[in-house]
């Protein structure tokens, strides 16, 4: 079967799998100049209740598809709980979207509270979090200068991009993403910035030289309240200690 156009195969398989949703939206990258040929459909459905909620993944009408099957109350309380870990996808996905079908107003209503609470930001960071990510990376990059290996290497620039990129988020309020969308919420922040972060990968990777990611990582460090090792101290907890008097 040649592939129909995506909203044409969204509306399809809404309208064949869930003749009873109550709202339902296309996101992704295929609505966008950004669509690739592996670009696959992120369709969220909302039903007034079972068998939701479930995520699936499938092929029709020629695409991958990845359903996120929600009830109203199982939508809220992942946004809620996406937003505990500063994340939005499932917000992200009701606001830019497009609409497939809708019960009345739900589908409008729907993204006008997803739009607000994106708008609004994730809540705040606590201290002890930005520290404990502060030294992890501070680590990280004592590792990078250290290493030896070429695997080594490699495995640290790229652990050192995805958590250096997420300090700096974190840091500065922001919603934190995966794969491209941290690239970029990133940009959208500091283009300059990410560019000579990911130069500084590339240069450890395909020159071995560490130099570019350095100053890159000790620049979202500087951000961030600058880098930390001696004196960072936390405390743990022993069970036992809970039934002492």
């Amino acid at each position: 079967m040649d592939r129909l156009e995506p909203v044409d195969a969204a509306q399809r398989i809404v309208e064949e799998s869930f003749p009873t949703a109550i709202a339902a939206f296309l996101a992704g990258s295929v609505l966008t100049s950004q669509r690739t040929e592996t670009s696959d459909l992120d369709i969220v459905v909302v039903l007034p209740g079972a068998p939701a909620p479930f995520r699936n993944t499938l092929r029709m009408y020629g695409w991958v598809v990845e359903l996120f099957v929600q009830t109203p109350t199982s939508l809220e309380h992942y946004w809620t709980s996406e937003a505990a870990s500063w994340r939005s996808t499932l917000l992200r996905m009701c606001v830019d979207s497009h609409i497939l079908t809708s019960f009345g107003s739900t589908a409008l209503d729907i993204q006008t509270e997803a739009r607000m609470r994106l708008v609004k930001g994730p809540p705040p960071v606590p201290v002890e979090t930005l520290m404990h990510r502060r030294y992890l990376l501070t680590d990280l990059l004592d590792d990078l200068r250290g290493a030896t290996a070429q695997a080594e290497l490699a495995f640290i620039a790229s652990t050192l991009l995805i958590a250096a990129s997420e300090l700096f988020l974190l840091a500065q309020s922001h919603w934190l993403g995966a794969g491209k969308w941290l690239s970029r919420y990133f940009a959208d922040l500091d283009a300059p910035l990410l560019e000579r972060l990911v130069n500084g990968q590339l240069a450890v990777l395909v020159q071995s030289d560490r130099g570019p990611l350095i100053r890159a990582v000790v620049e979202v460090l500087d951000l961030a309240g600058g880098p930390l090792t001696e004196g960072y101290r936390v405390d743990g907890e022993d069970p036992a200690k809970k039934n002492e008097p």
